[in-house]
C-alpha cells in the first residue's frame, strides 16, 4: 500500500480525507428548504420502510445498537412497531470510567421487549492493530466495531442510528459555538475557521509544526476544501449542518462503518442513511431541526420520540472513552514504546516531526490537553497503519495489552 502524503496531512488535521472521491457529494442546493414535517410523520413513515426493505420478514433475530440518546431509542421503537414479534437485541457499549448509559438504556430495552446487553468495551489501545486493520486507514475511534463483533454472535442485521446528528441538527454545542464566534460580515474564509475552531479537537495551535519535511502543510489548502460548504446562500447554521454531512458523514463515518460491518460479514443498518429519507431529511426547514433560542436540536426526532413514548436521555454524553483515563492507564506506556524513539517509521519516513512529539507529551503530562491526546493518539494510529500495510513489521492481531 501506498503512502498517500496529503491524506495522512488531512487524516492530522481535519480527521478525514476530503480527496476521496464520492459520487453522494451533497451541494448547497440539496439543502434547500422544500419539504415539511413539523410532526415527524414523514420521517417516521421513511424510517419504517427504511427497516421493512432492509431487513426480511422471518423469525431470525434482529441486533440494535442502543444507547440511552434519542436516535437509537428511535430505531428501537420504530424496529418493535416494525416487527412486533422478532426477537431484537439490544447492545449498549460501556467503557471504564466514562459515562454509563446502560441504566437508562435497559430501561428503554425493556419497555419494547428487547434482550438487553451491555458490552464492556475495554481500553481503546488494546485492539488498535485490528481496527486500523479493519477500515484500512490510521484510524483510532472506531469502538462501534466491538459492537458490530458482538452483534454478529446473535444476528445477521446490526441496527444503528447513524447519521441522525448530521441530518436532524444534534451537534448543538457546534451550532452554539459557531453563532457566538459568527459576524454578519463573516465571509466564506471567516466562517471556515469558526467551523474548524468548533472542531478543534482535531488539530493544535502549533498544526504546522506537527509534520515532518515531507508533508507540506499549508492553511490555506485545508480552507478550501470548505469554501463550496460556505460560499451560497444557505443559513450560516444549515451551512455547517452541509459541512458536517460532507465531511464527518460522508467521509469518515459512512465508509468507516461500512468496512466494519463486511469485515464481521454482518448487514449494518443504518436506517436514518436510507437514500430516500437522505434527500427528504436535507431539504427541512432550519426551524423543524434546530431552536436556536433554546438551543435544542432534532425537533423532528423529539416530536417522533413524544409520539412513540420514549424518556431518553436529553443532554447526551456521547459514546466515547474516558480519554485522559485510558491514557494514564494504558496509553502512555504504548505511545511511549512506539513514538519516543526515531527509528519510528513516521520519522524514518520523514511525515511527522520527532520534536513536536516530545511536547506533545508535556502538554499532555502537564496541562492534560486533550487536543494534543487526540493528535497524539492519531499518530499512534498512523505508525501502527505503516507498520501493518506498508512495512509489514506488525501483525493486525496483535494486542497491544
Amino acid at each position: 500500500m501506498q503512502i498517500n502524503k496529503n491524506q495522512i496531512r488531512n487524516y492530522l488535521t481535519i480527521r478525514y480525507d476530503p480527496l476521496i472521491n464520492s459520487s453522494h457529494l451533497a451541494t448547497w442546493n440539496d439543502f434547500e428548504t422544500q419539504t415539511s414535517d413539523p410532526h415527524g410523520l414523514v420521517t417516521e413513515n421513511l424510517l419504517t420502510l427504511s427497516l421493512k426493505n432492509s431487513i426480511p420478514d422471518d423469525n431470525k433475530s434482529i441486533a440494535i445498537s442502543l444507547s440511552s440518546g434519542i436516535d437509537s431509542s428511535i430505531c428501537l421503537a420504530i424496529l418493535r412497531k416494525t416487527f412486533p414479534k422478532r426477537k431484537i437485541i439490544a447492545i449498549c457499549g460501556v467503557f471504564e470510567n466514562g459515562f454509563d448509559e446502560s441504566i437508562e438504556a435497559k430501561k428503554i430495552a425493556d419497555k419494547f421487549s428487547a434482550e438487553f446487553k451491555i458490552l464492556h468495551m475495554g481500553s481503546m489501545f488494546t485492539n488498535m492493530p485490528e481496527i486500523i486493520s479493519i477500515s484500512k486507514r490510521p484510524r483510532w475511534n472506531t469502538y462501534t466495531h466491538l459492537i458490530a463483533k458482538e452483534a454478529k454472535k446473535k444476528a445477521n442485521f446490526l441496527v444503528t442510528g447513524d447519521g441522525a446528528d448530521e441530518l436532524f441538527g444534534g451537534y448543538v454545542f457546534r451550532y452554539h459555538k459557531f453563532n457566538q464566534l459568527l459576524k454578519s460580515k463573516d465571509q466564506w474564509l471567516e466562517k471556515t475557521k469558526k467551523y474548524l475552531e468548533c472542531h478543534n479537537r482535531d488539530w493544535v495551535p502549533d498544526q504546522n509544526n506537527l509534520f515532518g519535511k515531507c508533508i507540506k502543510f499549508n492553511w490555506n489548502e485545508i480552507y478550501n476544501y470548505f469554501k463550496p460548504y460556505f460560499h451560497n446562500a444557505l443559513d450560516p447554521i444549515s451551512q455547517v449542518m452541509l459541512a458536517d454531512f460532507n465531511g464527518k458523514l460522508l467521509f469518515d463515518f459512512i465508509p468507516t462503518g461500512k468496512a466494519i460491518s463486511d469485515y464481521y460479514k454482518i448487514k449494518s443498518i443504518p436506517i436514518f442513511l436510507d437514500a430516500s429519507l437522505i434527500t427528504f431529511a436535507q431539504k427541512l426547514p432550519l426551524h423543524q431541526k434546530y431552536d436556536n433560542k433554546t438551543n435544542r436540536g432534532k425537533l423532528v426526532l423529539r416530536a417522533i420520540s413524544k409520539r412513540l413514548g420514549i424518556n431518553h436521555i436529553e443532554e447526551k454524553k456521547g459514546f466515547s472513552p474516558s480519554l485522559l483515563f485510558d491514557w494514564q492507564k494504558n496509553g502512555k506506556e504504548i505511545c511511549q514504546s512506539f513514538l519516543l524513539n526515531k527509528n519510528s517509521q513516521i520519522y524514518k519516513k520523514n511525515l511527522i516531526n520527532y520534536d513536536w512529539t516530545v511536547k506533545a507529551f508535556d502538554k499532555i503530562e502537564f496541562d492534560g490537553d486533550i487536543r494534543y491526546l487526540n493528535r497524539l493518539i492519531s499518530i499512534l494510529a498512523l505508525e501502527i497503519w505503516i507498520k501493518i500495510f506498508v512495512t509489514n513489521e506488525l501483525k493486525s492481531t496483535k494486542k497491544l495489552i
